[in-house]
Parts: structure tokens; sequence; C-alpha cells
């Protein structure tokens, strides 16, 4: 082969380019954490298992052995030895309620884990002895009567007897909710005329007394719960509950949904200091002012944004869960949800605007 370069000038891009080379790995700047000395799993076919790796700002930059990140050490670099422990990819839940249920974690009382109503109704009383007289407490969710080795809810006199001094909310899924006699005086089921509780039907005995049993649908009970545990510190609780996931081994979350607009609020604070311990992606959901025109309130909605957006910490990734509220079954448990024809419509409308836009959108499943 008859090279057409002169000797000179191969020479000298020769040169060239090994200095440049050269340059660029002094220049390459040092990464921030060097984890060593352990097991990790890649989940990579490819190569499944190392024993270091390399992290600069949000990237992993070298994964191997220690030569191959040692080159990325630096005077600033925090090294972590493993000790041959385990480290494995960070979970993502995609699809997990947690900017509005996170923000009331350090205020509700959870029974996920109680074999029996002793144990529950004990949970329940520590929790508001660290609370001031009539303060309430609340369980709302995460678990089932079965669950129990009595195999039932309690009763509003044993929540009663439990918490005469504090008012108590206890919701069954959407179900129904039992609030204790000073509950029920909180919320004056008993006045005349008995308070606006919107959405909210209330059980009554014979002579017209409250039983402190409440039945009501998805949107009425979220209400109700958001009056109850109105002096909840939400950023706070969203904080700890991002802590905690991060304790589990969670690293991001997508949540379908966060209510109203002033949910989300905590969660942009948080992204504002520079504070979220994870990577958040949200969808946006329908809003009552929307009804009976909610694929022109989306798309005026839509009008000034991205289809979707990521600056790798906050995600913003469309339209979900309950985009027509009439379509929403309210988390029935058994058949038979049925829908109208106009709501129907009206899905169908989002979802062709969605679909011309490019815009991401999750759809509740619904019982039929």
């Amino acid at each position: 082969m008859i090279s057409l370069v002169p000797p000179l000038l191969s020479r000298t891009a020769l040169l060239f380019l090994l200095t440049a080379t050269g340059a660029a790995t002094a220049a390459r700047p040092a990464a921030d954490i060097i984890l060593h000395n352990g097991n990790i799993i890649t989940l990579n076919d490819a190569q499944p298992q190392a024993s270091a790796l390399a992290i600069s700002g949000s990237r992993i930059v070298a994964i191997g052995d220690d030569t191959a990140t040692n080159e990325w050490r630096g005077d600033h670099t925090r090294t972590i030895d493993l000790q041959g422990k385990t480290v494995i990819p960070g979970l993502t839940d995609t699809h997990i309620h947690a900017i509005r249920g996170g923000q009331t974690w350090t205020f509700e009382t959870y029974w996920y884990d109680s074999p029996s109503l002793k144990d529950a109704l004990d949970k329940l009383r520590a929790d508001a002895n660290r609370r001031p007289h009539d303060q309430w407490v609340a369980v709302v969710g995460s678990w089932i009567p079965a669950q129990f080795a009595e195999n039932r809810a309690p009763t509003v006199a044993e929540l009663s007897h439990a918490l005469p001094d504090h008012p108590a909310y206890i919701q069954y899924l959407y179900d129904y909710a039992l609030v204790n006699q000073r509950g029920i005086d909180v919320l004056g089921l008993n006045d005349t005329p008995p308070p606006d509780l919107a959405g909210i039907r209330v059980e009554r005995d014979a002579k017209g007394s409250a039983t402190g049993k409440l039945f009501g649908d998805i949107a009425a009970f979220n209400q109700l719960f958001a009056s109850i545990s109105s002096n909840a510190d939400r950023e706070g609780g969203l904080r700890q509950f991002f802590a905690d996931m991060n304790a589990r081994g969670v690293t991001g979350i997508i949540d379908p949904s966060a209510g109203p607009a002033a949910a989300y609020e905590p969660l942009f604070a948080m992204r504002n200091q520079g504070d979220l311990p994870l990577r958040v992606g949200y969808r946006i959901p329908v809003q009552p002012e929307a009804k009976g025109h909610e694929a022109q309130w989306f798309s005026n909605l839509m009008a000034f944004r991205p289809a979707r957006a990521d600056d790798g910490q906050l995600a913003f990734l469309g339209l979900g869960e309950s985009l027509v509220a009439g379509m929403n079954d309210g988390v029935r448990m058994t058949p038979g949800f049925s829908s109208s024809e106009q709501d129907k419509t009206a899905l169908r409308q989002v979802a062709t605007f969605a679909a011309k836009r490019g815009i991401p959108l999750e759809i509740h499943a619904y019982t039929g």
C-alpha cells in the first residue's frame, strides 16, 4: 500500500494524536465516589459481576476491578471499601402514590404487619400518646380484616375504648371508614344540622345517631382525610418517606397521580432545594374543574409544556392515572362497575389528544 501522506506530516499527526489523547486523559475530571472490594451485581450479561465502580455526578463512569476505577481517583474522590458486601442496582417502583401518600408518612399509623387487633390498637394508642389530646390519629389503608387473628375489623366501641381522648380515623380501602366517639364529636356528626361532608354518607342507628361508620367514594374519602391530616408536616413526611425508601434500596419512583396541584408543591420544594434523594417521575391527573371537557382541559394544560421532560432528578412523564373522573371505578374489589357513553367518549378524546402529541399516558385498570 502506498502512503500519500509525507513522512514528516505522518509523524506530526501521530505526535498530535498522542498529545491530544494524553491531554484528554489528564483533563478528565475525577470521580466523585469509588466503590471497591465488593461484589457488584450489574445485571449485564456481558459483565454480570464486578468488584469496583466509579461514579461521577449521576453517572457510573467505570466498572470492573481496581484497575478500571483507579484512573478515576482524584484528591477529592470519596472512596468506600465495601469489605466484600454486595451492591445491587437501585430499585425503581414504577407505580406508587408516593408524592401525596408520602406527605402523611409520619402522620399515619400502619397496620400492615399487625397479627392481631390487640397489636393494631396498641400501635394506634402509642402514636396517640405522642400527640396532644384531640389531635387525630389515622390508619388509611395497608390492612385487611383477614390479617388479624380475630378475622375482622375493629369496632367503633373498641376504638373509643382504646382512644378516649383522641379522634381516630380508620379507612378500609375505599369501602368504608370508622371513626371513634371522639372522632364523631370532632366531626360534629350528631350536630343539628349535621355537617356537609362532601360525598360522605354517615351511617345512623334507629335513633338517628351516628354509628361511626362512613361510606363514600375515592374522591370523598381523599377529601375527608386531607381535612383530618391538615396539621401534618407534609414536606417533613415526604422527606422521611423518601429516606425510608432509600434505606430499602429504592432509588427511583414513578407516581401515576398525586391529586390536586397543591400536592406537588412539597416535591417541587425539595427539588428546588436540591434535596431529592431519589429520582421521581410524575404524571398529572384530571382535576374536578375539567368535568365535561377533559380533552380541552388537558390540551390547555399541555399548550406550553413538552410531551415529557427529565432533568435527571425530576421527570414529567405525561398524563395519568385518572383521565376522566367518570371512568374511575373507585378501586372496586368486585365486578359491576359501569360508565356512561359520554365518559367513554371523553376518555377516547383524551387518549387521541395524547397520541397526537406523543404524550405518555397511564390509565387506571377498571373492573367491568
